[in-house]
This record gives structure tokens, C-alpha cells and sequence, in this order.
């Protein structure tokens, strides 16, 4: 865990850092999708071409994470919309209790309508994973993730308030409750017909909300 720890918090600084560079030829009132590595290996220029949109996902990145780097990865980007995911390395890599990973989000959301009061958040919610021995499944990359934490977690952040939540998982799931085999690449992360779903779900609540505001 600690050489795991190690390795992320390289990557973290690393990515930081790129960001840094990258907001010096950003426009403002555009969008921001901020998350872990299932933001950053979202290939959101493919998927949402006609947008202005910045991808400030890290991968293995936590709620903790995210708090650090709102300044570099959100405030300085000034944008009209925040799409917001984060919380499913806190079972892993932060080893948080469901109820800070909670706490976090919501200071999360609290710090960017402090700063950004009129900007748009959208909340997505966390991403089932896939729980079966199937042999196409990394155990060691779901890790300790459980879809009943997950559900736990976002059954709480669905509610929280001045933001608009937005349901992808039970649109990942197969008839067993996991994440479908066709959706991801080894239980965990998706695979493009996922990232495709995802968008099919995510995309229109976009629009609707971008649209109004230019």
C-alpha cells in the first residue's frame, strides 16, 4: 500500500504541475470534469467535440486529493460548468470511512460555490464495479471496493444541495447488480463502449445546462 501511495502521490504532483501549464492557454466559461483516473482516461475530446472542455482527472486521485488542487484544476479555469466525480479511490488509496468521503464531497461542492458562486455543478455519481470471479477481472484493481459502499455513497450525494446529480451507475449495471463485462476493461475502469454510455447519459444534461448559460 505504501509503495502504491508512493507512486500516485508521484503522479499527482506530475499531473499538478501539467496543469499549471495547460491553464495558461485555457479560455474561461468553459468545462471542467474534474475526478480520478476514471476522469483522466475519459477521452472527452472524442466523446463531447463541439465543447470547450478540460479534463483535470488524476488518476488514483481522492476526495482529499481533489480539495487540495480545486485552486489549479477549477478556480483558475473560471468555468461555467464543474462536472465532478470523485470519491471511489477513497476505499482503496485513502482508506476513508464512507461518511468522510461524503464530508469531502460536500466541502468539495462548498469551496467551488464560495469561489465560483455562478458557475454549474453537475454531481456524477460513482461507478458500479464488477465483484465476480470472472477471469477477465483484476482483483487487485477493484481492491476492497464493494457496489454496496458505493450505493451507500451515492444515495448520499444525490441530495446534497445546489447541485444537479446525475445517475450513470444503474446504467453501467448487468442483471446481477456489477458492473457489465462489456462496459469495463478489467472491473474497474471502462472501456469505451462504457465511457460511450456514460456519455449518452451525461451529454444531454450538459447541453441543456451549457446551453442556457451561452
Amino acid at each position: 500500500m505504501k509503495l502504491m501511495q508512493a507512486v500516485l502521490s508521484s503522479t499527482y504532483f506530475t499531473r499538478v504541475n501539467e496543469f499549471k501549464i495547460y491553464n495558461r492557454f485555457a479560455k474561461p466559461d468553459g468545462i471542467v470534469f474534474i475526478g480520478d483516473s476514471l476522469t483522466q482516461r475519459y477521452p472527452l475530446s472524442d466523446f463531447y467535440p463541439n465543447m470547450p472542455i478540460y479534463n483535470r482527472g488524476i488518476d488514483g486521485d481522492t476526495t482529499l486529493g481533489v480539495l487540495k488542487r480545486l485552486d489549479v484544476s477549477v478556480f483558475d479555469l473560471k468555468p461555467a460548468v464543474v462536472v465532478l466525480q470523485i470519491g471511489t479511490n477513497d476505499l482503496q488509496v485513502a482508506e476513508l470511512p464512507l461518511e468522510a468521503t461524503v464530508e469531502n464531497i460536500q466541502k468539495i461542492i462548498k469551496k467551488i460555490h464560495h469561489i465560483l458562486p455562478h458557475s454549474t455543478i453537475l454531481l456524477v455519481s460513482l461507478f458500479p464495479v464488477n465483484e465476480t470471479p470472472d477471469k477477465l477481472i483484476e482483483k487487485i484493481v477493484v481492491g476492497p471496493r464493494q457496489n454496496k459502499d458505493l450505493q451507500w455513497i451515492n444515495h448520499h450525494i444525490k441530495g446534497i444541495k445546489n447541485v444537479q446529480y446525475v445517475d450513470v451507475y444503474s446504467s453501467l449495471l448487468d442483471a446481477s447488480g456489477n458492473l457489465e463485462m462489456r462496459f469495463t476493461k478489467e472491473g474497474l475502469h471502462l472501456s469505451l463502449n462504457g465511457y460511450a454510455q456514460v456519455t449518452d447519459i451525461i451529454k444531454p444534461v450538459l447541453e441543456t445546462v451549457y446551453g442556457k448559460r451561452s
